[in-house]
């Protein structure tokens, strides 16, 4: 009898243990574990498709033959449109994921889809105002819209927090100039 009751105890045990772990598996704090790994698993896979056009994007820049450089856009715009379902999903997880808020808005630019871009670094920097590749992108966007006054607010924002990206975007807003000069010389 005392077999069978020290056996019964030892199953009883082992029953707690492991309706205990089940619980602690469904816990809220193990689940948003879950969830985060899942939005940072997709934001991972759009990093990759972005990295991927950037790279079709160098091949297309190397070519001479016009043909060539238009398939490279092509190719670099189904890997920024792959990117950006990746970085849905994993906001949709994690709608407070700065990054992929960012990169979502880095590539709608890319694509043309400039309305979609602005509302993405928006989003990221009222997530984070000091997050610098936001402000940097967002810079840049204002330059593709012929804005230069916001891209230089977003640079003296970026030199405000000492941030190395005020650095690129300054070069970005030097070529700007430098091409809008040279545009308004080929006019006359």
């Amino acid at each position: 009898m005392k077999i069978f009751s020290k056996l019964f105890l030892i199953l009883l045990l082992f029953a707690s243990v492991a309706i205990a772990s089940e619980s602690d598996e469904k816990s809220p704090e193990n689940q948003a574990t879950e969830v985060l790994k899942k939005a940072t698993k997709e934001y991972n896979r759009g990093v990759k498709y972005m990295v991927k056009a950037k790279e079709k994007l160098q091949k297309g820049d190397s070519a001479y033959a016009f043909n060539y450089r238009a398939t490279s856009l092509a190719k670099a715009k189904k890997e920024y449109e792959k990117a950006i379902k990746k970085f849905n999903k994993a906001i949709k997880l994690n709608p407070e994921f700065v990054e992929a808020h960012s990169n979502l808005g880095y590539c709608f630019r890319k694509i043309g889809n400039f309305a979609s871009s602005l509302s993405s670094y928006n989003t990221a920097l009222t997530l984070d105002s000091s997050y610098a590749p936001a402000r940097e992108y967002l810079g840049e966007t204002y330059l593709a819209l012929d804005s230069l006054n916001k891209a230089v607010m977003q640079w003296e924002l970026l030199l405000s927090i000492d941030s190395a990206y005020a650095d690129t975007l300054n070069k970005s807003i030097e070529i700007y100039k430098l091409t809008q000069l040279s545009n308004k010389l080929e006019l006359k």
